[in-house]
């Protein structure tokens, strides 16, 4: 049996028919086999409706699998870091999922909607090393993917828009915090979580139920006027808020090449592994890489040019350091900014690094902090709160 889900025919989300009404481009790309616009109107136009107003966007192509049973908690610790199980109802966790040498699977989102129902939130499909992973625990795994449709609303007047629309009580929802909601005779699961670094929501609810919602809350949210957007710029987004992604910042355990895996602590995501929980899939191999030093890390840069091909090769002089994963103009931070993987021999080097442009020149950059910009409203309780 194979621990990766095979491919899947590309087919549209329970919302492509009124995002396509709301194209202005026509431009598509395709996600865990959804198709999802990469824009809607010019990346100038949707940034800063983000930063700025509200936005909403398509996050279907995500994997959600319902984990239950009597000892489904026990479970979510050992496959995820040795604090999947450890999440309050009504609220939810960042995790990450490694394989028996630390190297890391994937990073998603632990969700305890309830006493008996705990939802993992994937940007992959792993349903085989999910179950080969469950042998020994008596639980019980429910891939919801296909019956699931997930709207974010995002920006500063993302709560007003909700509760305009209908979410009552909205407002008093925390980060990382998860309700279950009923909007007329819809379910829907709302998570107080922005991976683009601001106020954020996303709505999980039935697909039959996808279109009305989304009309409704275009319908009653008018005076907030909601903005689409498309992957392009949410990508973007995610590179100002510091967070990598599952194949493009570094490739997934299960379908990387040995010496294309990284693990958690070489990638940033250290806080989100407990070394002194009981058990966990690959913490023996994160302990011994703890006590030796990780051999790579992925770093923030800052990049003084701007003519630089993707995935440019980094230097420390004339040294080959790494490489870029990510690189970008960012309009909030008024920089070029990048991600890079890069040897960790360079970490706290007085030496400048640097990279070559596309005509051979030298394009200094700098290791910074991530993430490279803060939304002031990321973690504050919304105005309509207080």
């Amino acid at each position: 049996m194979s621990v990766v889900d095979a491919d899947i025919a590309v087919r549209p989300t329970p919302f492509h028919h009124r995002m396509a009404e709301l194209s202005r481009t026509n431009e598509w790309t395709q996600q865990l086999g959804w198709t999802l616009a990469t824009g809607f109107d010019t990346p100038e136009t949707e940034h800063a409706a983000l930063r700025n107003r509200c936005i909403f966007a398509d996050r279907t192509a995500l994997a959600t699998y319902e984990v239950t049973g009597p000892q489904a908690r026990a479970y979510l610790d050992r496959l995820a870091g040795g604090i999947g199980g450890h999440v309050k109802v009504g609220s939810s966790r960042r995790v990450v999922l490694c394989d028996d040498d630390g190297h890391l699977i994937a990073d998603g989102t632990v969700m305890q909607v309830d006493d008996h129902r705990s939802w993992l939130v994937l940007p992959a499909r792993v349903s085989d090393w999910l179950e080969i992973s469950r042998h020994g625990f008596d639980c019980t795994i429910d891939d919801m993917s296909e019956r699931i449709a997930t709207l974010a609303v995002e920006g500063p007047s993302a709560c007003a828009a909700l509760l305009s629309a209908g979410f009552g009580g909205l407002q008093a929802l925390r980060p990382g915090g998860v309700r279950d909601m009923k909007l007329g005779s819809t379910h829907c699961v709302v998570t107080r979580r922005s991976p683009l670094g601001g106020l954020g929501y996303e709505l999980r609810l039935p697909v039959e139920n996808a279109l009305p919602l989304l009309d409704r809350f275009r319908r009653e949210a008018a005076y907030f006027a909601p903005v689409p957007i498309g992957t392009s710029v949410q990508a973007l987004a995610q590179l100002e808020a510091g967070f990598p992604r599952a194949g493009i910042d570094y490739v997934p355990a299960l379908t990387a090449d040995r010496a294309d895996r990284r693990t958690p602590l070489e990638l940033g995501f250290g806080r989100l592994v407990r070394l002194d929980a009981d058990a966990f899939t690959g913490r023996k191999a994160l302990e011994r890489q703890k006590r030796h030093g990780a051999g790579h890390a992925l770093v923030g840069l800052e990049v003084t040019g701007t003519d630089i091909p993707d995935g440019a090769a980094v230097f420390d002089g004339d040294a080959p350091a790494g490489r870029v994963t990510s690189m970008a103009w960012s309009p909030a931070c008024k920089r070029v900014i990048a991600l890079a993987d890069v040897s960790s021999e360079v970490l706290g080097s007085a030496r400048a690094l640097n990279m070559r442009g596309a005509d051979g020149r030298r394009i200094a950059a700098t290791i910074v902090p991530r993430p490279f910009y803060v939304c002031a409203n990321a973690r504050r309780t919304p105005p309509e709160a207080q």
